[in-house]
């Protein structure tokens, strides 16, 4: 049923979306397309999934032997089962293989899954902050724009701080930080907030007791949206749009937030909404056109992990019963 909601919900502002652009400058914008920007943004898509691959690899050998050709398999699965799967079931596949080849019950085996899941939020985060204070120490943003800076900082910073807190800071740090996670522990409504905070903190012992290093492990997070936001300045290159670096760095990633929530398949809609309305300065139709290719990086690797997809889609099984 939330499946059908969120297909409902897509097509909805899709429609919406269309009908309110100017169609014609719409169409012009993607015949007037700079075919070697686009190429260069198309190609993108190789490095990305070889790092995200590496990545999850560097995770993955601290249980289990796996090849990095596997890596890119499942990854490349997974991103076709997000698009059919509701709530990310192909990202979490990858803790049913986990526990299938390595030596973790499925609970810790998620764990591990949801800590990859975290270290892209904060990553994210991080560079969207660098980007809010490029922006609101230039000129030229508009107060829409400096508006929505501010309240990426404030998301950003919880965000960074959240993960830091529940991955990578010891719990000895804080004073009284037991007594209040047992305090959590006894509230019902609080319960998830408990078993994250404490599954946190075991996915880092366990890291550390396999010889796993977090600096690279966060590096290869940082390179990730490096590539992914490189690939998306593409995009825009290739319509003939250079936005300036700060609001880029600020608005972009917020707009990437906004397509997280989950009303839409894989943001379709939300997110083009949200980067028709971030860059206001420019004409709709051409805001729009750069967000159909955009969506691109959600569509690509998913067609290419349909191959993959038989041998995967099992786990994705096994896990919703």
């Amino acid at each position: 049923m939330k499946r059908l909601f969120a297909f409902i919900m897509t097509v909805a502002l899709l429609a919406l979306i269309f009908w309110r652009v100017d169609r014609t400058a719409l169409l012009a914008n993607l015949r007037s397309t700079h075919w070697a920007w686009f190429t260069l943004a198309v190609v993108m898509f190789v490095p990305q999934v070889g790092v995200i691959a590496f990545r999850w690899r560097r995770l993955v050998m601290c249980f289990a032997p796996i090849t990095w050709g596997e890596c890119v398999r499942i990854v490349l699965a997974s991103a076709t089962m997000n698009l059919v799967l509701p709530s990310k079931l192909g990202d979490l596949s990858k803790g049913v293989f986990l526990k299938r080849t390595g030596t973790l019950d499925l609970k810790r085996a998620m764990n591990i899954v949801v800590f990859e899941k975290m270290l892209d939020v904060a990553a994210l985060a991080l560079m969207m902050l660098g980007g809010v204070a490029l922006m609101l120490a230039c000129d030229g943003a508009t107060p829409l724009q400096r508006h929505a800076a501010i309240v990426a900082g404030a998301a950003g910073a919880a965000a960074v701080a959240a993960v830091a807190a529940v991955y990578f800071i010891p719990m000895t740090a804080f004073p009284g930080f037991r007594r209040a996670l047992e305090w959590l522990g006894g509230k019902p409504r609080l319960k998830k907030l408990h078993d994250l905070v404490l599954a946190g903190h075991e996915v880092i012992t366990m890291l550390q007791s396999r010889g796993a290093r977090r600096g690279r492990i966060v590096a290869y997070s940082l390179l990730i949206w490096v590539l992914h936001l490189a690939q998306i300045y593409f995009f825009f290159l290739c319509l003939g749009v250079r936005p300036d670096p700060g609001q880029y760095m600020s608005l972009v990633p917020l707009a990437i937030f906004i397509g997280l929530v989950p009303v839409t398949i894989a943001g379709f809609g939300t997110r083009d909404a949200a980067i028709i309305s971030l860059f206001a300065q420019y004409p709709p139709s051409l805001m729009f056109g750069i967000a159909l290719y955009i969506n691109l990086r959600y569509i690509v690797p998913a067609i290419a992990g349909i191959p993959f997809l038989n041998r995967y889609i099992s786990y994705a099984r096994e896990l919703k019963q």
